[in-house]
């Protein structure tokens, strides 16, 4: 069964601040190569919903790298891959 993609707005909203980033800062190229990566690692979750590490601070959330500085957060639940988060691993904080 195929697994259903839950986007949440933040991880909508930075997602979009990379991209506009390396659109206006890099090239075109650069910004379709990260979305391109992005497809690759969210079609890589599906397919595997325990590929990604486990969070320290959360119960049932997980990560994987995106870039070496991006981390995609998510919950596998029921029937359904939850993208809670796109991060920034340059802050010091980390969200879950």
């Amino acid at each position: 069964m195929e697994k259903k993609i839950v986007v949440s707005k933040r991880f909508q909203k930075n997602a979009l601040r990379v991209y506009d980033y390396l659109l206006k800062e890099h090239s075109a190229k650069t910004a379709f190569a990260f979305l391109d990566k992005l497809q690759q690692r969210v079609e890589l979750i599906i397919q595997y919903p325990e590929i990604g590490k486990p969070s320290q601070k959360k119960v049932n959330v997980r990560s994987v790298t995106l870039q070496p500085y991006n981390r995609i957060y998510y919950r596998n639940k029921n029937n359904a891959i939850e993208l809670l988060c796109l991060f920034d691993m340059r802050k010091k904080k980390l969200p879950y």
